[in-house]
């Protein structure tokens, strides 16, 4: 479950464009509104890529890249 929120909020960034301009002003605020756990939070913020390419294999997702 909790994989999946952070899998649901990377996806929603690709189609959001509100949600996308919030993230870049303020990634973590975001991650923390949109009701990611303090974990998934951390790795928005460490820019975590590693975990978030495992998570997304782990969802069967193939995984856009992300730039920002």
């Amino acid at each position: 479950k909790m994989a999946r929120a952070l899998v649901d909020f990377l996806e929603e960034l690709d189609s959001n464009a509100e949600l996308k301009e919030s993230y870049l002003k303020n990634p973590v605020a975001t991650a923390k509104d949109y009701g990611l756990t303090d974990e998934d939070v951390a790795i928005i913020k460490n820019k975590d890529w590693d975990t978030v390419r495992k998570l997304f294999e782990g969802a069967g997702k193939s995984i856009k890249t992300i730039s920002y």
